[in-house]
């Protein structure tokens, strides 16, 4: 029975020390957010070196241009998708347009019909 009641407040206090840690205002956050501060000046240094050798790296362009190049044209087709479906939707509401191409449609098949004739 002692040896339970052990194991129990071992377990306990391994609890309330992870509770501890872990909560929102734990003082392993307190710390962490001190030596932040503390050193402050030499991580903001340290990630501007790492950006900037990012920036200035030909692989980091092209990989941004080509991504950039896929975005813009991707949206460009979709954009003109749209128009060029609003276009011919137009087209078709007009019935002279729809007859000039009807008879274009006819002339084309026509025409087909008579080479496979010669």
């Amino acid at each position: 029975m002692e040896k339970q009641i052990l194991e129990q407040v071992n377990r306990s206090i391994g609890e309330a020390i992870v509770n501890s840690l872990t909560k929102y205002d734990s003082p392993l956050k307190i710390l962490t957010d001190a030596v932040i501060k503390k050193h402050t000046p030499e991580l903001e240094s340290l990630i501007n070196d790492e950006f900037s050798l990012l920036l200035n790296g030909k692989g980091f362009k092209q990989s941004l241009r080509e991504a950039l190049n896929e975005k813009l044209s991707r949206t460009l087709i979709q954009r003109m998708g749209g128009e060029l479906e609003k276009q011919v939707n137009e087209l078709k509401q007009n019935p002279q347009t729809k007859a000039k191409i009807t008879l274009a449609i006819s002339d084309i098949i026509e025409n087909l019909h008579e080479g496979d004739k010669a």
